[in-house]
């Protein structure tokens, strides 16, 4: 009897080991890296992101603001079937369109707010027609495992299920490479890009 009782409890406590998260290892991985562009001035309209991620993905609502005379950020990340809420915080009128999208969600005062969801996949240019300066960019997904680089060209996409997958680059006005890259659970993968004319 008490040769069972101990079989008993080796065999819980090898199942609690087993299963015990410490021991097996779950979870999703990161893709970071940094991005080259040539001409550099053109660094900050880049984005890295995965091509196709099967699965579907839960929708969201984003935020784009227009402060300061400059649309925050420069560049939003979403997935297709996103919601894009866009402010207003400067203390003047602002319009917003997109030639390239072919949509005008018109001009609105400080406080106001537009709102429109995205439901295909690309890149829709930003501009406001009454401040020619004012640029900036929506990337559209597949799927949300996108990144715009920061300042010196570093990214990172967070909480990638584990698979390979092919990693693009787009930039607003450069060519970007492409290339294939495994992601395992718990692991960051790392890849360097470049953009170029």
């Amino acid at each position: 009897m008490a040769v069972q009782l101990a079989r008993h409890l080796i065999a819980a406590v090898l199942v609690l080991i087993v299963s015990s998260p410490l021991v097996r290892a779950e979870g999703n991985g990161t893709i970071e890296g940094t991005v080259t562009a040539r001409p550099a001035r053109y660094l900050p309209d880049t984005v890295v992101y995965l091509a196709s991620v099967p699965g579907t993905h839960p929708r969201r609502t984003a935020e784009m603001d227009q402060r300061g005379m400059t649309f925050v950020p420069h560049i939003l990340t979403i997935t297709a079937g996103d919601t894009v809420r866009f402010l207003n915080h400067d203390p003047l009128d602002h319009n917003l369109s997109s030639p390239d999208c072919g949509y005008d969600l018109g001009t609105w005062g400080q406080g106001g707010q537009r709102t429109r969801t995205f439901d295909k996949a690309g890149v829709c240019t930003q501009i406001c027609k009454l401040h020619p300066e004012m640029l900036a960019y929506i990337f559209v997904g597949q799927n949300p495992y996108a990144a715009a680089v920061d300042k010196s060209g570093r990214y990172t996409i967070s909480d990638v299920p584990p698979g390979t997958y092919e990693l693009s680059v787009w930039n607003g006005h450069l060519k970007g490479d492409s290339r294939k890259i495994t992601v395992t659970a718990g692991a960051a993968a790392h890849a360097d890009l470049t953009v170029h004319r």
